[in-house]
């Protein structure tokens, strides 16, 4: 008999809910949304796998370089071993049916399609029903429902305003550490 995974795992945007963007400032660091570091810290990794889930339009439409957004990963990934935050993955997609030169082309991968929370679960043998997704776009949100995890819609960055999807997400909340804190709330519940 198969075994039912109960991995869990919290995906998360970059930009707009831990950072503002992508960029490393002009001594190298991140600068991060005020309490997103902090937040990250509260995330139990006996519990939860973390992984960021990003669609880069901006890499595919050309208004950032892959190599400058590959290099914000690097030190991204340093930084949170550095703070003994264990991030499991990065997963990103520059791919964009209307980008440009190599990055036309469509993806399974680009959000709102579900795609990467799919390979998440072949890869880390998730169980997809007790995952989250914190957003700040409508196809953040929508890529979240298309898996079935739970979804948080963060107020910062677009918070949700790009009124390219209809969503309707299970809590909206002001940032990413409310957004964290919600998430230890209801696994919390579940388990008393």
């Amino acid at each position: 008999m198969a075994k039912i995974p109960d991995k869990q795992g919290v995906f998360f945007e970059l930009d707009g809910v831990l950072v503002q963007s992508p960029d490393l400032n002009p001594s190298g660091d991140i600068e991060f949304l005020p309490g997103s570091l902090e937040a990250l810290g509260r995330i139990d990794p006996r519990r939860f796998r973390m992984f960021i889930a990003t669609s880069r339009h901006d890499i595919a439409f050309g208004q950032r370089r892959e190599r400058d957004f590959t290099q914000f990963c690097e030190r991204f990934l340093v930084r949170m071993q550095a703070e003994s935050i264990p991030i499991t993955k990065i997963y990103s997609c520059p791919y964009h049916p209307k980008g440009k030169g190599r990055f036309r082309r469509e993806s399974v991968f680009r959000k709102p399609g579900p795609g990467i929370f799919k390979m998440a679960q072949q890869e880390f043998d998730l169980n997809l029903h007790r995952c989250w997704m914190i957003g700040h776009t409508t196809a953040d949100i929508l890529s979240g429902q298309r898996a079935e995890v739970g979804t948080i819609l963060v107020r910062t960055g677009k918070g949700g305003l790009d009124d390219e999807y209809t969503i309707d997400p299970n809590f909206t909340e002001d940032d990413f550490s409310q957004a964290i804190d919600r998430v230890n709330q209801f696994e919390h519940a579940l388990r008393v």
